[in-house]
């Protein structure tokens, strides 16, 4: 390489000798450049600077792969095939006992309807029925029109409307349910004609 006088070296260079890739005799007068050219010295300081940043982060990533891989080296190793045996007939024994207390301790509505036939013939007293169950609720309809099926309302004693449904009768008796549990209070069930004509009205206390 001959350098011009008034001539800078070039960046590529510059590069290799930063990172010792400069022969003789070439590397010579690199250096005898460098001895009088500020402006060269530092370009030269710039390229240090980054090489050395280059080499740190390499050397970070290489010691961050080796953490990596000893780390799984001893993972690999605690998971022997004895031990993830264990591990996982321990995983079976947990899940059975959750699926055997859930088993034994199903939800109230899961049980089954409480079945209870209203009346209201003078003298019948309300009936009761306990909260929060499903309920299979038979009408008397004795000396009602029969029709091949009525509709029935829900209210509480406020006269909220709480269900509607549709039902038929069988010997005198209109079948209805009610799905889901009721809270405490007072209910009325008011039986209702095809026309939706109020035929009757049963009370019924949940306890």
């Amino acid at each position: 390489m001959q350098l011009r006088r008034g001539e800078h070296i070039s960046h590529e260079a510059l590069e290799q000798y930063a990172t010792h890739m400069v022969q003789e005799p070439a590397l010579a007068e690199i250096e005898e450049h460098l001895l009088v050219c500020s402006q060269c010295q530092q370009e030269l300081e710039e390229i240090d600077t980054y090489v050395s940043a280059m080499r740190r982060a390499a050397k970070g990533l290489q010691q961050e792969d080796e953490s990596r891989k000893r780390f799984w080296t001893r993972v690999s190793r605690a998971l022997t095939f004895r031990r993830l045996g264990w591990a996982m007939a321990l995983t079976a024994l947990a899940l059975g006992a959750v699926a055997l207390r859930i088993a034994t301790n199903k939800p109230e509505r899961a049980l089954e309807p409480f079945a209870l036939v209203l009346e209201t013939s003078r003298g019948s007293e309300m009936q009761h029925a306990p909260a929060g169950r499903r309920l299979a609720l038979g009408l008397d309809a004795t000396g009602l029109p029969v029709f091949s099926r009525y509709f029935v309302k829900l209210v509480d004693e406020s006269g909220r409307l709480r269900l509607e449904s549709q039902a038929t009768a069988d010997r005198s008796i209109v079948h209805t349910a009610v799905p889901d549990g009721l809270r405490r209070g007072i209910y009325f069930l008011r039986l209702y004609s095809p026309t939706k004509e109020l035929l009757r009205e049963y009370g019924l206390q949940i306890d």
